[in-house]
């Protein structure tokens, strides 16, 4: 008889398919075949009782801001915070978040897409109790204001990408020609760019601000973004491969297992080799494209110097890209920082074989980033005892 205990790696989360309509929501079950077991069915029948509303909500937030947000004139291009997951990226929108000058869009807005214009502000203190206070990848805080992926509104809003392999991680990945687009028909790449540019259009009537988008995955779609946005301005920010992998494992794993309609997520056959073929396909697509961002509108830093002095890389980051007032935001940013002084990063003892792979196949990216040294000395290390294992689970 199967268990009706779900085992939640890192708690329990809300799940993200709460924001769909329930037209998508009914595609995204047929996706999986309807597989659910027993043990989510409760939390699967929750979704029913609210994904309806969000059709005429988004009707009536269309009505009354629709057509105020297709005129609106976008004078003020994004800037993308990019670079693969697990890199830092979190860390460096929440610096620019700081700044009062610049806007994002947050995580209630990314999840309720349709309707945000006319219900943040109400739902969300509703829904804010069913959220942790951190993430369960790590220890970040967690707040519908908070800074959030818009990557999770292209998928509430119907179209593909890679994150949908949540809610059927027992089938495997899915839509991994989301990642760099290579391979879509043209009329997927358009449906797609049509929606994010609807979001994007209600995000700056809601803030009238320049936004800071952060979605890792876009540095592998820089051809369509630059054709969305050319005066955009990017920051792409590396960490090294060694530390990278292991940690968007842990991430995966959190996320497959809180997001699942099926439970446990049984990942072991395919996620390690699909994490390093994610990396290489990424890191490939992004050093195609990157000559498609002028030089002064792109800057590539390492985690592991905005770490060192936080700081004195977003102020080279602001003078680098023509951003002001930094003078203004700095304080914040320091505000911040200092409230997460405490914060610790996990660190993992990966196997040498693995290790091997990940420095052969990601080779162009550790010497382009000057990771060989590091990469080397751990290679060169003497092999861990055998109770070391990889940190998998969710501190």
């Amino acid at each position: 008889m199967p268990s009706l205990t779900i085992e939640r790696y890192g708690g329990r989360l809300l799940y993200v398919w709460f924001g769909m309509r329930f037209s998508t929501l009914m595609r995204l079950f047929w996706r999986g075949r309807f597989s659910f077991t027993l043990n989510c069915i409760l939390d699967t029948l929750a979704l029913f009782l609210w994904v309806p509303w969000n059709t005429p909500l988004r009707w009536i937030s269309e009505w009354k801001y629709g057509k105020q947000a297709d005129e609106l004139p976008l004078d003020q291009p994004p800037i993308f915070v990019i670079g693969h997951w697990r890199s830092g990226t979190t860390l460096l929108h929440d610096l620019f978040s700081e700044d009062p000058n610049l806007a994002f869009p947050t995580t209630y807005e990314c999840f309720f897409p349709h309707h945000f214009l006319l219900t943040e502000g109400t739902l969300d203190h509703v829904f804010k109790v069913l959220l942790p206070k951190k993430r369960p990848q790590d220890d970040v805080p967690v707040g519908f204001d908070r800074p959030q992926e818009e990557e999770f509104a292209m998928i509430m809003l119907g179209e593909g990408s890679p994150y949908n392999t949540m809610a059927w991680p027992r089938r495997g990945p899915a839509e991994t020609e989301y990642l760099d687009f290579k391979g879509l028909p043209e009329k997927k790449k358009q449906s797609w760019a049509r929606a994010f540019m609807w979001f994007y259009r209600r995000l700056k009537l809601k803030h009238g601000k320049t936004l800071v988008m952060k979605t890792p995955g876009n540095a592998a779609r820089l051809k369509v973004l630059t054709k969305l946005f050319p005066e955009a301005r990017f920051v792409f920010i590396a960490r090294n491969p060694l530390d990278v992998f292991p940690s968007t494992v842990k991430l995966w794993r959190a996320l497959y297992s809180t997001q699942g309609l099926h439970n446990p997520p049984n990942l072991e056959p395919w996620l390690d080799g699909y994490v390093l073929d994610t990396f290489e396909r990424f890191t490939k697509a992004y050093d195609e494209d990157r000559h498609l961002i002028s030089d002064d509108r792109l800057v590539e830093i390492r985690y592991e110097d905005l770490v060192k002095d936080p700081i004195a890389s977003m102020r080279d980051i602001y003078q680098r890209l023509g951003l002001p007032k930094f003078d203004e935001a700095e304080g914040p940013m320091r505000a911040i920082l200092s409230d997460r002084s405490d914060h610790r990063v996990s660190s993992y003892q990966l196997p040498k074989p693995v290790a091997k792979e990940i420095a052969e196949r990601l080779k162009p990216f550790i010497d382009r980033y000057g990771y060989r040294d590091a990469v080397d000395a751990a290679l060169a290390a003497e092999p861990a005892s055998k109770t070391a294992v990889r940190e998998r689970e969710p501190s």
